[in-house]
């Protein structure tokens, strides 16, 4: 495990020849917000950063305190630091930021995905946006999912120059936990929600779908590592960080437990800003391959495909094929997929969002 000394130390040697090109989804807020900064910081704001998310002006403020390239400093030729607005509970408005992205950007180095939602902790709501996804999924694992498959070309065309070629989402790595194969969308599982005092909910389909974009995400990562093996893919752990979006909500049932639990929980966080520290030491190491990864960044196991792989996630009976933690026939540690639910996951992942026009 890095020390924090030695993540900033590695951080701060990132000196590319080139304008980094870097988009958070989720950069208004939390972990995404504080990986910006420190990248703004690090490359003196030497770099094109674009953060999406919802509150403009949020977005202003953060932007304003950015670094910004001394006048007459010829290699800094194309830096851009600029916002994007999304709601990333809505795939249409995700599809959308995504072609006007592709239609301008020439390349992406970086894709951060890390937005969880205005109430991403929370056990006291669940329900299904207006394009009928559930609520959690849509933003721990729908949206991640369309930003991933959407932008993935222009990682491509970075890594065809020669140049850094990551993405990475931050979520829940390392648990193992198998990828479900009913219910993915939870649908039963909403139906089935306990409810008690007029409405107010202690809600198991929101737990079951804040673990879920756990499963899911490790699917995603795996699905698309496959498909460009010379591309860098990440799932991070961000531990426990005292952000907004980290503060449990069980309801007002449980309210005194939440308490009890907040307190605890500010005695073992981590501020935001070092955490970004150890994602962005995680986000610029790894030149392709997928990667498990822990609170600091360390590997927990990794793959790497043959350059002339190509994904075949399919159930074709074997026992290696449907066995959870074992990827293309490798053991992978603290991974949860199989290549049969993975292939599971990924068909109901484009049938549903194909209904979504």
């Amino acid at each position: 495990m890095p020390t924090l000394a030695a993540a900033e130390a590695s951080n701060a040697a990132f000196s590319p020849s080139y304008i980094p090109v870097a988009v958070f989804a989720g950069g208004t807020s939390g972990v995404g917000q504080a990986m910006a900064e420190a990248l703004a910081r690090q490359t003196n704001g030497r770099a094109h950063i674009i953060l999406i998310g919802r509150n403009a002006k949020t977005a202003a403020e953060i932007l304003a305190r950015f670094p910004k390239p001394a006048d007459g400093d010829v290699d800094s030729d194309g830096w851009a630091h600029e916002f994007v607005a999304c709601d990333a509970m809505s795939m249409r408005s995700v599809r959308a930021v995504c072609a006007g992205l592709r239609s301008r950007l020439q390349r992406i180095n970086f894709l951060v995905m890390s937005a969880a939602g205005p109430k991403g902790n929370s056990m006291s709501e669940c329900g299904e946006t207006s394009e009928g996804l559930d609520n959690h999924l849509s933003m721990r694992y729908f949206s991640r999912y369309v930003y991933s498959k959407e932008l993935l070309p222009l990682l491509v065309r970075a890594r065809g120059k020669g140049q850094h070629a990551h993405l990475m989402t931050v979520l829940g790595a390392g648990f193992g936990a198998p990828i479900a194969t009913t219910d993915l969308g939870l649908a039963e599982a909403r139906r089935r929600t306990i409810k008690c005092l007029q409405g107010v909910m202690f809600s198991v389909a929101a737990l079951k779908a804040m673990i879920r974009g756990v499963e899911y995400n490790d699917g995603l990562v795996a699905w698309f590592a496959a498909q460009h093996p010379d591309i860098a893919f990440t799932h991070i752990l961000p531990g426990q960080v005292r952000t907004v979006g980290a503060v449990l909500d069980p309801g007002w049932l449980l309210a005194p437990l939440g308490w009890l639990m907040t307190r605890l929980r500010s005695l073992i966080t981590v501020s935001q800003d070092e955490c970004a520290q150890w994602m962005l030491y995680a986000l610029l190491d790894g030149e392709r391959g997928l990667f498990i990864r822990d609170s600091h960044g360390d590997i927990v196991s990794s793959h790497v495909f043959s350059p002339d792989h190509k994904a075949r996630f399919v159930d074709d009976g074997s026992a290696t094929a449907r066995k959870a933690g074992v990827l293309n026939g490798v053991p992978m540690k603290g991974y949860g997929g199989s290549d049969a639910t993975v292939a599971g996951l990924i068909a109901y992942t484009e049938q549903v969002l194909g209904d979504i026009k």
